[in-house]
């Protein structure tokens, strides 16, 4: 819990740089990218909505981090974004209670195909007794069954004590019997987003478009300023010119471009998406853009 708080703290601090509040918030990407998914998936019984929607939760979470008044509140914080994300997701639609693994591949041959037929036979039918679970059964066995997170971490997580975590595990364990839990437990730790680099490399990219798009100057509509990203970069384009942008300190997100004396800063609103950028040279504020799309 200390790590967390600190790593919240650095992220918002007005005395972190930018490049440090990312960092910060990368290692808090890192701490709970598997809680967030595991929450996804037992609301959303669909492990490709479920990615989708902790990946979108976290960049909320980075435009909303200065609204969190009490660092060590990460972890519910987050979960009640990831389950906002999930509900938007699913708004009008039916999510998959029972996904097959679209890119598993069947090998083609005797034995071979009998048994990959009977492991995916086999994780469907656990698979479908997790999900027949009590929703609060359902989120705690799943949260434990990705990584054997601690009851204190689950507990945080889902803001409840301990013993309740470990009532919550016990009765599903009850209403579980005779099925093989290790199945989704192997089954669940390969799709887990700490097995490599990309859901987090997916989020940083997430978090940098938050900047990019079109700005309209207020005092001359004709001009626009197209902030753009490529790979952890940032340009700016406006009246024929690009100019690489480069983040530094302060409680907003400054951009200085390199070439000459100029700096940018991004205004949000209450939500914390972006919705201007005020640029400035020498000090003086020479335009104000709002964001156009």
């Amino acid at each position: 819990m200390n790590e967390t708080r600190d790593m919240v703290v650095k992220a918002t601090a007005s005395t972190s740089t930018f490049a440090e509040k990312h960092e910060a918030f990368g290692e808090l990407v890192k701490m709970f990218q598997d809680m967030a998914y595991a929450c996804a998936y037992a609301a959303l019984g669909d492990f490709h909505l479920a990615e989708d929607a902790a990946q979108e939760a976290f960049v909320t979470a980075w435009q909303r981090l200065h609204q969190l008044r009490q660092p060590e509140a990460f972890p519910g914080w987050l979960r009640r974004i990831v389950l906002t994300e999930c509900n938007r997701l699913t708004r009008g639609k039916r999510p998959r209670l029972i996904p097959l693994d679209e890119g598993t591949q069947i090998p083609f041959g005797g034995d071979d195909l009998q048994k990959a037929l009977e492991k995916d036979q086999l994780q469907s039918a656990v698979r479908a007794a997790v999900e027949s679970l009590p929703r609060s059964e359902r989120m705690a066995v799943v949260l434990f069954y990705i990584k054997e997170h601690s009851h204190r971490e689950i507990g945080e997580f889902l803001e409840v004590p301990t013993t309740t975590v470990a009532k919550r595990l016990y009765s599903a364990r009850a209403r579980l019997k005779g099925i093989i839990m290790g199945t989704f437990s192997d089954d669940f730790k390969t799709r887990r987003p700490s097995k490599d680099a990309s859901f987090a490399e997916k989020v940083r990219a997430g978090i940098y478009d938050c900047y990019t798009g079109q700005y309209r100057y207020e005092m001359r509509p004709d001009l626009v300023v197209t902030i753009r990203r490529d790979g952890d970069k940032l340009f700016s384009e406006a009246a024929g010119q690009t100019n690489e942008l480069f983040a530094r300190g302060g409680a907003k997100a400054e951009l200085f471009a390199r070439e000459f004396d100029g700096r940018g800063e991004f205004e949000r609103d209450e939500l914390g998406r972006v919705t201007h950028f005020v640029y400035f040279e020498s000090g003086q504020e020479m335009g104000r853009a709002v964001k156009i799309n």
